[in-house]
């Protein structure tokens, strides 16, 4: 009996150690160092997987690498709304640094499992230093057997099949009878596609002065506020006013009438007076740039802009001028060869005069010229004064 005892006591203090060690909280055998689980031994890589979904994944779970197994899941937790694996992977075995981190099934009724892998299409890069961490961004988890027989089951089931057969039977009864028009249909489809396709650079155009057009709104949105408290009563002002703005645009109608009625009477005459103010506003455009001038010459005379301009210093100016307003100086300055100066002055006929057309010679061109000194005649010439 003494060997039974000594065995009792054994098994008991193991229980209380191991109870002692997991901080006596025991969540089943499988939060337990199992002996012989892979990556147990001293020197293992230590890493943290991010996921979205553990599934049935349990401490010990294996840690595949090319469907070999090189470590074992060490502990599972909580971080923020994702789990946290911490994975342990036997010493000498390297994770690439690219390796991706999927939560699948052995089998159809297995175990699961966490496989460390490249993504596909892609070949291994680099070396994933032990310590890190695969982000959310890099884990999946491939769907249980649970889920796949569940998706299954939606579409075997008489509802799912019944509904699947009623939208084909539906989509053959609005097709029959019907082809010539929904071949139309898609031509039209495809012929509007391609414009649309074809006009992409100026809808995406429109859509940006869209925004830039939305933000000056948004900018201006006291402006357009008070626009709209605004506009109203001056509708209103305008609709009191109806009548009266009906009745000078009546008005503005008769007028219109009757200047087109005018118009085309005189329309004729019109034509020939502009006809005939040709010449006119063509001088004046032959004479424009000398009209500024002659006009700033008249202002200022008897000195010209150029004058003020260079000569004149200063505000003030001091001329000296001497007006004589004598008989004597007006006989030899201002009526020089006039009867009024000299009495004995030769009188020249004018247009219009007894003896005008016989005093002149005719030149080539038909125009009236002086004749020479000594020819004129008392005939053609009228004498004394007066």
């Amino acid at each position: 009996m003494k060997p039974l005892h000594t065995a009792r006591r054994a098994a008991a203090l193991a229980m209380v150690t191991m109870l002692a060690a997991t901080a006596c909280a025991f969540e089943g055998v499988n939060s337990l160092p199992l002996p012989g689980t892979v990556g147990r031994e001293d020197g293992a890589s230590i890493f943290t997987v991010e996921l979205a979904n553990v599934g049935t994944l349990e401490s010990n779970s294996p840690v595949l690498v090319d469907d070999v197994v090189v470590g074992s899941i060490r502990s599972i937790g909580i971080a923020g709304r994702h789990a946290e694996v911490t994975i342990r992977v036997q010493r000498g075995v390297e994770i690439p640094a690219n390796a991706i981190a999927t939560v699948g099934q052995t089998s159809l009724l297995g175990s699961m499992h966490l496989e460390l892998a490249p993504p596909g299409g892609e070949r291994p890069a680099g070396v994933l230093a032990s310590g890190a961490t695969i982000g959310l961004d890099r884990s999946s988890t491939y769907p249980s057997t649970e889920q796949t027989l569940a998706a299954l089951s939606t579409v075997v089931n008489a509802g799912g099949l019944g509904q699947i057969g009623d939208v084909v039977h539906s989509f053959n009864d609005v097709f029959t009878g019907r082809q010539s028009d929904i071949r139309e249909l898609l031509g039209r489809l495809d012929t509007f596609v391609g414009v649309l396709s074809a006009q992409t650079a100026d809808i995406l155009a429109t859509i940006t002065e869209l925004d830039r057009f939305a933000a000056t709104v948004n900018a201006q949105r006291d402006v357009v506020s008070r626009a709209l408290r605004d506009i109203p009563p001056a509708l209103e002002a305008l609709l009191r006013q109806r009548p009266r703005l009906i009745e000078a645009l009546d008005a503005l109608r008769r007028f219109s009438d009757t200047a087109a009625t005018v118009i085309h009477s005189v329309e004729t005459d019109l034509v020939a007076n502009l006809a005939h103010l040709e010449p006119v506003f063509r001088a004046l455009s032959d004479v424009g740039p000398d009209i500024g001038t002659g006009l700033g010459y008249a202002l200022t005379f008897p000195l010209n802009q150029n004058i003020i301009d260079r000569g004149v210093r200063g505000d003030y100016m001091n001329l000296f001028v001497t007006v004589d307003l004598t008989l004597g100086r007006f006989k030899r300055g201002l009526l020089a060869g006039t009867s009024f100066g000299d009495e004995n002055a030769p009188l020249v006929p004018a247009p219009g005069d007894p003896g005008y057309d016989t005093f002149y010679s005719k030149n080539a061109q038909g125009q009236a010229v002086a004749p020479p000194p000594g020819v004129m005649g008392p005939d053609r010439l009228p004498t004394g004064g007066g």
